[in-house]
């Protein structure tokens, strides 16, 4: 698989999106497993929701590639943001 530009774009997103849900999930108390996971639905759901929308434009097309980027960023912020509910504990 060929890295494009998009699929940077999408990374970057979807490391931003679960940073944010899991640091948030782990300052209200959420444990790290809980954090990780709210991370890893919050960017995956941009990511699923982003293909989806490009599915339904004229002329574009479903993207798995784009899918592996999101959800290999949506891990990664995930595991990062939820590091803060190990300080909290």
């Amino acid at each position: 698989m060929k890295l494009l530009q998009g699929h940077y774009k999408h990374f970057g997103a979807c490391l931003i999106v679960a940073f944010t849900a899991s640091f948030i999930e782990a300052e209200c108390g959420a444990s790290y497993w809980q954090a990780f996971v709210a991370g890893i639905i919050a960017g995956g759901a941009i990511g699923v929701g982003k293909e989806y929308g490009d599915k339904c434009a004229p002329g574009n097309k479903w993207d798995w590639s784009d899918i592996i980027a999101d959800m290999a960023g949506a891990v990664i912020g995930s595991a990062i943001g939820s590091l803060f509910s190990l300080l909290n504990n």
